[in-house]
């Protein structure tokens, strides 16, 4: 199973991906995970790191920036690794544009993942409804990850998210620890 995680720069995606791993691994699964962000510095390591701490093997490639065929790869090792879950970090941007959009587009079509999941900082609020909208219409995401529902927020906007796009909310996170 393919899971791609898509969103915003900042929403918690490395950090979600890292225990959405972590999780499938305590259920007796092999996660395998492919770090496709190469836009932003130490993405890379930090997803490495991550891994390592949970014993989960990641993918990654330092001084390529082609994130498709990168994710291409990452899929080709997990298999040959005999990974159950392969989960991939997808890189953000500090808004949506056409260019991350095309970017998510071209790996969907390469890759064929069978979810893909929109995570999403609550603490953005109703510009999450937007947001949630945006890439629905462009990938036609399967759910939503809401992360960093303990800090100041109460998650309304959680209740706007499903409402207007119609997905459900799949995972909620809390703090930075894969706990």
């Amino acid at each position: 199973t393919i899971i791609m995680l898509v969103g915003l720069q900042g929403a918690g995606k490395t950090t979600f991906a890292a225990k959405l791993a972590k999780y499938l691994k305590k259920n007796g699964e092999k996660p395998f995970l492919v770090g496709a962000d190469v836009y932003r510095p130490a993405a890379m390591k930090q997803l490495q790191v991550l891994g390592d701490q949970i014993g989960v093997e990641v993918y990654y490639e330092t001084g390529s920036k082609d994130v498709v065929n990168i994710c291409e790869r990452g899929v080709k090792k997990a298999r040959a690794e005999e990974a159950t879950y392969i989960i991939i970090d997808t890189a953000g941007r500090l808004h949506v544009d056409e260019v991350l959009m095309e970017e998510l587009k071209q790996i969907r079509k390469k890759v064929r993942p069978q979810e893909i999941l929109l995570v999403v900082d609550a603490m953005i609020g109703q510009d999450a409804v937007n947001l949630a909208s945006s890439f629905n219409e462009t990938l036609n995401i399967d759910g939503i990850v809401l992360t960093k529902l303990d800090g100041d927020t109460r998650g309304g906007s959680a209740l706007s998210i499903k409402a207007v796009v119609g997905k459900p909310i799949k995972f909620i996170g809390v703090g930075e620890k894969l706990e």
